[in-house]
């Protein structure tokens, strides 16, 4: 990976954010797989001559330094502790935060927006906990519950007081305990994604399928009822036939028309390193379909 610098950040600033890879060959640990295979695949492949600017790994970085001064306090239970299981020729793997062997609960650092406790998108989490639970059952460990402590980089103090539905601590704490059905549904993943990745580890680029909708972060199309002449909608609904319902109960005529706003896929356009490689990204900025 090639770390630049547009905004002229110091030295030891640059220096101090990481280009190894997170995976081995040969391994995915829990934060990859929950990403999609197409994503997975580009990064491996294209490491080397992927660019980013270190001012957009800033939040990263400071991630990884809340991690390192947690690490040096004292308190019960394993820090850092990495598992491993193979499945199908592949090793997955999980390095927890913290581990109470004795009441069988993972608990996990994360920096985070506010925006993902107030729209409680917390997807990500629930995966990645039930992996690891899952890792721990696969040495007959006990595996009861997940915890994860969000500290909250942008979180605004004043809003919280006058704001009842605004998170009322910089520090959200998420959650889980496991149902049967949970851990059967995680077991399916990990061995549906790793057949997927051995699948594809020899096809071309663009011949990869796209991330699905969810791992792409991906906002549904609306469709725009418009009329000519006029630059903003006169409605916006879910679907096209929604919008043809309306045009014909509301006796409208020729004048007015279907526009179809195509939704964004928001990890694509901010968040996904591998991007400039990925022919759903470029066929997407061009403004051609992405209904997958």
């Amino acid at each position: 990976m090639i770390i630049t610098n547009k905004m002229n950040l110091p030295k030891e600033l640059v220096n101090a954010i990481t280009t190894e890879k997170h995976n081995k060959e040969g391994e995915y640990s829990a934060t990859t797989l929950i990403r999609g295979a197409k994503e997975i695949l580009l990064n491996d492949r294209h490491w080397d001559e992927i660019e980013i600017d270190a001012s957009d790994s800033i939040w990263a970085l400071f991630g990884s330094a809340c991690h390192s001064l947690l690490e040096k306090q004292e308190g019960d239970g394993f820090k850092e502790e990495s598992f491993e299981t193979m499945v199908d020729g592949i090793k997955v793997t999980g390095k927890i935060d913290l581990y109470d062997m004795i009441n069988g609960i993972v608990e996990d650092y994360k920096t985070s927006s506010i925006w993902k406790v107030i729209y409680q998108s917390f997807d990500d989490y629930k995966k990645q906990g039930l992996i690891y639970l899952w890792l721990l059952k696969q040495q007959d460990l006990p595996a009861n519950k997940f915890r994860f402590y969000s500290l909250l980089k942008d979180y605004s103090k004043s809003k919280s007081r006058y704001d009842a539905n605004y998170p009322q601590s910089p520090v959200h704490v998420y959650e889980y305990t496991p149902s049967d059905s949970d851990l059967k549904e995680i077991d399916d993943f990990i061995r549906n994604k790793v057949a997927i990745l051995k699948q594809y580890i020899n096809t071309p680029d663009d011949e990869i399928p796209p991330c699905t909708a969810e791992e792409r972060w991906a906002s549904d199309n609306k469709y725009a009822v418009m009329k000519d002449g006029r630059k903003s909608a006169v409605k916006v609904c879910d679907s096209n036939d929604e919008a043809e319902k309306y045009i014909k109960e509301n006796g409208l005529d020729g004048k007015y028309y279907i526009q179809e706003r195509l939704g964004e896929s928001k990890k694509c356009v901010d968040y996904c390193n591998c991007k400039e490689f990925c022919n759903f990204y470029k066929n997407m900025i061009k403004g051609e379909s992405n209904d997958y």
